[in-house]
């Protein structure tokens, strides 16, 4: 074995020392140019942002029907599901003390009826006759007096004869009066026809108290339409405006949903939407809005919405429907994820941008949302680089794009 020479020494320490510099010159210049990282470049593709919520099927007919008096219930006709016609009798209270009111009613208004007859008819009749009577012998009694006083002249007859005679004539004078009086008593604006036709219209007030009494027991159909609800039994005491039956008249059903008031500013009168029920997974109903509340729930923080629906299909009162209500749509619009914007729902949204090495910070104006995607309205180019979250990198790093892919060919949020 030859010994080292004092040149060989020299150049085992140097070629290390030579590496060690390269490496280093290696990792300063690739450190200058800044990380290589994976950018994100916008799509252009159409857009649809919606609303959805979960909602309930109403019927605008729907109401709860109750008594407008104290009662027993003494006969149900109805149960929950049955289809009923207008004016159907659907619960009956007892009704015994009104019936026998009622009895009592229609019994005084015939009383009340004949007596007006009487009154109009035969009273009036012996009226006219006792007038007639009474005015012929009236006639006869002045025709005599008259021949008393010409034969009293010539002295055929005594002053009491002529004396007689003129009490006669006013006597038959004073029942002709007395009968014409009568005549104009049982005339229809007589008094005894006033005052049987005031107690034929009292009677007959009453008769009507007591048909309204007798109604009031009975619980009907406003309109043609089904029982949603039977809320009371046989025997059961009830009272006024305690609900009975709650009843859903024939007309169109609805869909309320209570979307978050957030959500506002996006509704409009006539937007479509989409109706499904759990119930038929495979059933899509076209609807649209027709009534937006002017007032917000100030507990839940919600406001109403009413949607017609184009065809009601199976879809029943009550029913649990979800809603998806189109807000906006946009032909061709410029897209990225919604996780790539900082301050997304904020008052200033950005994108960090990878521009000629460096990153670089861009405010941007959304547009409308998707479900993953977001509308760029202003502050970003098609060809723009967009970075990421999550790389700790702040404006002004170097950075070094290594590969870029379209927004379009992301699958997972934040893949890389």
């Amino acid at each position: 074995m030859q010994p080292v020479t004092g040149r060989k020494r020299q150049l085992l320490w140097i070629v290390p020392l030579v590496a060690a510099l390269v490496l280093a010159a290696w990792w300063l210049f690739h450190e200058a140019e800044g990380p290589r990282v994976e950018a994100i470049t916008p799509v252009r593709s159409p857009l649809v942002q919606t609303v959805v919520t979960s909602g309930r099927v109403i019927q605008r007919r729907q109401s709860k029907l109750g008594a407008m008096v104290p009662g027993t219930v003494a006969e149900l006709l109805v149960d929950d599901g049955d289809r009923v016609e207008a004016d159907a009798l659907l619960v009956r209270l007892a009704d015994d003390d009104a019936l026998a009111s009622l009895a009592e009613a229609e019994a005084a208004v015939s009383e009340s009826e004949a007596r007006l007859a009487r009154v109009q008819g035969v009273g009036r009749q012996m009226a006219v006759q006792a007038l007639r009577l009474a005015t012929i012998e009236a006639k006869q009694a002045e025709t005599e007096y008259r021949r008393q006083d010409k034969l009293f002249g010539t002295g055929a007859v005594s002053e009491l004869d002529l004396e007689r005679a003129r009490r006669d004539r006013d006597q038959t004078r004073s029942r002709r009066v007395s009968a014409s009086l009568e005549v104009a008593a049982a005339a229809p604006k007589g008094s005894d026809v006033a005052v049987a036709a005031a107690a034929l219209a009292r009677a007959q007030a009453r008769l009507t108290a007591a048909q309204v009494a007798v109604e009031h027991t009975r619980i009907r159909a406003p309109l043609p339409g089904v029982v949603l609800k039977r809320h009371v039994e046989r025997g059961e005491v009830i009272q006024p405006g305690e609900a009975l039956v709650t009843f859903a008249g024939d007309g169109p059903l609805e869909v309320r949903i209570q979307p978050d008031e957030s959500n506002l500013a996006l509704l409009r009168l006539g937007q479509r939407a989409l109706v499904s029920a759990e119930a038929f997974p495979d059933q899509r109903v076209d609807a649209s809005i027709a009534r937006i509340a002017p007032s917000i729930d100030p507990v839940r923080g919600t406001v109403e919405v009413d949607l017609t629906i184009d065809d009601e299909l199976d879809l029943r009162p009550d029913m649990t429907v979800t809603v998806e209500i189109e807000v906006g749509r946009v032909q061709s619009a410029l897209l990225v994820p919604s996780w790539l914007i900082h301050d997304f729902g904020g008052e200033s949204p950005w994108l960090m941008l990878a521009e000629d090495g460096e990153a670089r910070r861009r405010d941007v104006e959304l547009g409308l949302e998707g479900d993953d995607m977001v509308e760029i309205v202003s502050g970003l180019g098609e060809e723009d680089e967009v970075l990421p979250p999550g790389l700790s990198i702040e404006e002004g790093d170097p950075v070094r794009v290594r590969r870029t892919r379209p927004a379009v060919d992301l699958e997972v949020k934040g893949e890389g």
